[in-house]
């Protein structure tokens, strides 16, 4: 028997199978053996639909409460819990990248409430709180927005870099790329999703902390220990 769970679960579990930038009421509907007109009766639409997977994947890697002591410690748990729902569905990233308007997703607006209140006691106004928690969700999304194409790619990242390493070397030898020219295995190894995950992150929460550390007299040239 349909229902609405079932309906959606369904949808995520053929993204999850054979990859696509978001739901398909066609695709969902044969995968639950049923005509697609069925689906209606359950969701409005495949916006509709979309918004629905967003929140159910979301729901399964719910934030804990109170999370751990100290701002940083929660902002940089809830910005792992989200790369974890990426890396399981990498469509998701891309979903939202289709949407013209953040999805009204109960369980995805409980990662932003829970973000401000991790920094709710230190002393900022709600628009940069709010900004924070934004960021966060913001760069995680963009990191790792590359592996859905290298879920499904027919071949791996080095082995696409390697068939093509004869027109990459004419383009450098013109002089034109002299940093690129560069790229080595570390480089290689710093352009990866999970490196720019990383590496953004902590750059985030350090700038976090020089916004809510208060800062000594200049005669000091120092910062009190963060929290």
């Amino acid at each position: 028997m349909l229902s609405v769970d079932r309906v959606v679960r369904a949808a995520i579990e053929l993204v999850d199978r054979e990859g696509g930038a978001g739901p398909s009421m066609r695709r969902t509907a044969a995968e639950l053996g049923v005509g697609v007109m069925s689906l209606y009766r359950y969701v409005s639409g495949k916006e509709d639909l979309g918004r629905l997977m967003i929140d159910a994947v979301f729901g399964d890697h719910p934030l804990p409460e109170p999370g751990p002591p100290g701002w940083r410690a929660k902002l940089e748990l809830s910005a792992r819990k989200e790369w974890q729902i990426y890396r399981e569905h990498p469509w998701v990233p891309q979903l939202f990248a289709l949407t013209t308007r953040p999805p009204i997703a109960p369980r995805l607006m409980a990662y932003t409430d829970w973000r401000i209140r991790a920094v709710d006691d230190l002393g900022l106004d709600f628009p940069t709180m709010v900004r924070i928690a934004i960021l966060v969700s913001t760069h995680t999304q963009s990191a790792a927005y590359p592996l859905a194409r290298e879920q499904f790619a027919n071949n791996t990242r080095e082995e696409w870099i390697g068939a093509r390493s004869g027109e990459a070397q004419e383009t450098f030898a013109s002089g034109t790329l002299p940093m690129i020219a560069r790229f080595g295995t570390d480089a290689f190894e710093a352009s990866q999703p999970h490196s720019i995950f990383e590496f953004g992150l902590h750059c985030i929460l350090d700038g976090v902390a020089n916004i809510v550390r208060p800062q000594l007299p200049l005669t000091t040239h120092a910062y009190p220990p963060g929290p």
